[in-house]
């Protein structure tokens, strides 16, 4: 699974978009705390969900209103409002899942899960942080030789890449008193990374 931000910046009712290689995808909350991950287009005339607004607890498209529901499935169509529209039109729908503070996708929907970070206990989203510099560099100053994820005793350090040539990282840590440290560093780190790069 791939870390794409945190559980803190998407609060019930927020939309946000990601992408993962140019992948787009749209998270969102629902009313229940539920996060969601779609792929980031209407299936009606393509236009980004990402755009959208909330609407009776589902994402509605920006360009002519259709509402989906927590399962992609369309359910309201406002120019038509006594069609029940069919089960084919729908959004394509990914895993999310949150963990040690952060929203992991399954952008292959393996079903199998893929690794996603061990941490137990609570966990406090930090700060994500684009960094313009290969995702080899990057892994290279996190020595992160494989996967998403490094853990030490008291970070976690996640990244994914937007698109070629920017990586994102997020970092959550296990202590609250070390938010402010710990995004400080992880500050320095893109300033030092950018530098070389650039």
């Amino acid at each position: 699974m791939i870390p794409v931000g945190l559980s803190i910046d998407l609060r019930h009712g927020d939309i946000m978009p990601a992408r993962h290689y140019d992948e787009p995808v749209v998270l969102w909350r629902d009313a229940q705390g539920i996060a969601h991950a779609w792929e980031d287009r209407c299936p009606h005339r393509g236009v980004r969900l990402s755009l959208g607004f909330m609407r009776n607890d589902r994402l509605a498209c920006q360009y002519h209103g259709w509402q989906f529901d927590r399962d992609g499935h369309c359910r309201v169509i406002p120019a038509h409002p006594s069609l029940n529209p069919p089960s084919t039109i729908r959004t394509r729908v990914y895993e999310v899942v949150e963990k040690a503070g952060m929203l992991w996708v399954d952008f292959a929907n393996r079903g199998a899960r893929a690794a996603i970070a061990p941490a137990q206990g609570n966990w406090y989203g930090v700060r994500s942080l684009a960094i313009r510099a290969p995702e080899n560099e990057t892994r290279a100053s996190l020595v992160l030789e494989e996967g998403q994820w490094r853990l030490s005793a008291d970070r976690l350090l996640a990244l994914h890449t937007p698109q070629v040539g920017i990586t994102m990282v997020h970092m959550a840590v296990s202590d609250e008193s070390a938010r402010l440290k710990a995004a400080q560093w992880l500050t320095h780190l893109r300033d030092t990374l950018e530098e070389i790069v650039c």
